[in-house]
């Protein structure tokens, strides 16, 4: 049976564009507010038909979500002049690594990627990508406001170095301003070497939606909005380009994990990894992309991918003063903090394995002083970041050796709960084998070469000031 998603129209203003897709009878809507992008200015300074490619990239990416409706076709319908073989492999790449968590958890792991759908009489689009002159601050850095946000801007405002933030509501069930105001307030300790501050509101009629409920999808039910997150995720990259058109920035930084690199778990021998879309793999085929059809000197990376996780809270445990660390957030349902999903258990356990004594105090007032550890609804995540479950969790947390090491760091410092019985118990880690995987997340990884060798620098001399 044929399901067409069809990309129908567009419609845009001075700060707004809104994207119509048709699911059967169903009408989809995701609109992007940008708070400091004038889209008639660009589309006058880089011309109409250069910002409809830009504009018809959002709209494929941000179709990712609603194949997750088991869609077997997509209708490119008037936009099919865009659709060429470098953005056919990219596609089907990013449909093939993105939707993989999802097909897992839904039970729909033989699901096909869809058949494009063009009209016989499109011609390629042949215009050239375009090379940006930058202005004073090349550097735009994308923040989401956790602890790596912080790291961030830590390391480039200790080396001087200027740069612009970028956040978007990527949880599009939360207040927007509440959302945007914790994305953005650590900011603050460096605003001196920050001159724009970028929001792209984000406000979708399909996440969190019952369209497969209410539709009668057979074999899928949608309870969840994480099955989807890595989308947004790998759509966003194309919906910031206006923001970077308009300042001319010839760097988009992330903060994204080493971590990322591995798999939560093989299904088939077809990896699922919840976090594709950070890996250096997904940078890398993106950035080739872009700088081969939109905008060639573009350069995309990520600022503490030489980090491990354990080497990222040493560096902000030796970097960090007063109020700082309650100026982040991590968690994805019910942000700041709601201390029942695994962002919260990850992060709480590391922040105690690794942060200074006053610091830890700091962490405490921000969990209302509950010890996590021994939360019920918190053994099973703990069990699983351990390698005591079917996978590692479905969020961005370390790999099981790195949570293995901040526990042994929880017990060299007399802490005790429920997680750390099960640790103990089942997971603790002989010296040899401790001190081994020690010296393995401490050492910076130096086969990532994507950075500028400014932010190099900076990067390997917060690591060399480490005890």
């Amino acid at each position: 049976m044929k399901i067409i998603l069809k990309l129908l129209n567009y419609k845009r203003s001075k700060h707004q564009i809104t994207y119509l897709y048709q699911y059967d009878e169903i009408i989809f809507t995701t609109t992007l507010w940008y708070s400091s992008v004038d889209l008639y200015r660009l589309e006058d300074q880089y011309t109409q038909e250069y910002m409809e490619k830009i504009y018809f990239h959002i709209f494929l990416f941000q179709g990712l979500k609603i194949l997750s409706l088991k869609v077997t076709h997509i209708d490119l319908g008037k936009y099919s002049h865009h659709w060429n073989q470098s953005l056919q492999k990219l596609w089907e790449i990013s449909v093939d690594k993105l939707l993989m968590q999802w097909r897992y958890e839904s039970g729909n792991v033989d699901y096909k990627k869809p058949e494009i759908l063009v009209k016989n009489d499109s011609l390629e689009n042949q215009t050239e990508p375009l090379v940006l002159t930058p202005k004073k601050t090349p550097l735009l850095v994308c923040n989401g406001g956790g602890k790596d946000s912080l790291l961030m801007a830590s390391l480039l405002g200790e080396h001087q170095i200027y740069f612009d933030s970028f956040s978007t509501n990527l949880h599009t069930y939360a207040n927007y301003e509440k959302l945007f105001e914790l994305n953005e307030q650590h900011l603050k300790f460096w605003k001196k070497y920050i001159n724009q501050v970028h929001r792209l509101y984000w406000i979708d009629s399909f996440m969190n939606s019952p369209s497969a409920q209410l539709h009668g999808i057979d074999n899928l039910y949608l309870s969840h909005h994480s099955n989807f997150e890595p989308s947004p995720l790998a759509s966003g990259i194309f919906s910031v380009l206006p923001i970077i058109l308009q300042e001319k920035y010839t760097m988009l930084c992330y903060g994204n994990e080493k971590s990322s690199e591995s798999d939560n778990l093989k299904v088939n021998d077809i990896s699922v990894n919840h976090a594709w879309c950070k890996t250096t793999e997904s940078e890398i085929l993106y950035e080739t992309y872009i700088q081969e059809v939109l905008v060639r000197n573009l350069s995309i990376f990520s600022l503490i991918k030489p980090y491990s996780d354990t080497i990222v809270y040493r560096i902000l445990s030796n970097q960090l003063k007063d109020n700082q660390i309650k100026q982040v957030y991590s968690c994805n349902l019910n942000p700041p903090w709601c201390k029942s999903c695994p962002k919260c258990a990850y992060v709480w356990l590391s922040f105690m394995a690794y942060l200074k004594p006053e610091h830890q105090r700091e962490v405490a007032t921000m969990f209302d002083h509950q010890n996590l550890f021994d939360l019920p609804q918190m053994q099973i995540y703990y069990q699983e970041m351990l390698g005591l479950g079917k996978h590692k969790p479905f969020e961005c947390v370390g790999e099981i050796e790195e949570v293995k090491l901040a526990f042994e760091k929880c017990v060299e410092q007399g802490m005790s709960g429920q997680a750390i019985d099960q640790y103990l118990q089942n997971a603790r880690l002989d010296r040899k084998s401790y001190q081994e995987i020690w010296e393995k997340y401490n050492s910076l990884d130096y086969s990532y070469q994507r950075l500028p060798k400014k932010l190099l620098e900076a990067v390997t001399q917060a690591y060399s000031s480490l005890p």
